[in-house]
């Protein structure tokens, strides 16, 4: 806690909403210049937006921002940054 000219400062919810808003776009425009690579008939599933949980296999690689999906037969061109695998990364475990 803190104080400001001898009172304690009052934070509406609006203010807290807004800084919260303000972070996510932070976020999600840092995520956006990610660029993934992804071969050719790897299964991968929207992770984020309206199409979050449709399952594709990748058609065609585009430039590491956009990657061609079919999902169910319909190809549509996707941010890679909206994609996700099931493939599992290892990494060393720290004893």
């Amino acid at each position: 806690m803190f104080r400001y000219l001898g009172a304690i400062p009052t934070i509406s919810d609006a203010e807290i909403a807004e800084a919260r808003r303000i972070e996510e776009r932070g976020k999600r425009a840092a995520k956006m210049g990610q660029r993934q690579a992804f071969t050719i008939g790897q299964p991968v599933k929207v992770t984020e937006g309206p199409g979050a949980g449709l399952s594709g296999k990748v058609v065609k690689d585009g430039d590491g921002k956009f990657v061609l999906v079919a999902f169910a037969g319909i190809n549509m061109k996707i941010g890679a940054w909206l994609l996700g695998t099931d493939e599992v990364h290892s990494a060393p475990i720290a004893a």
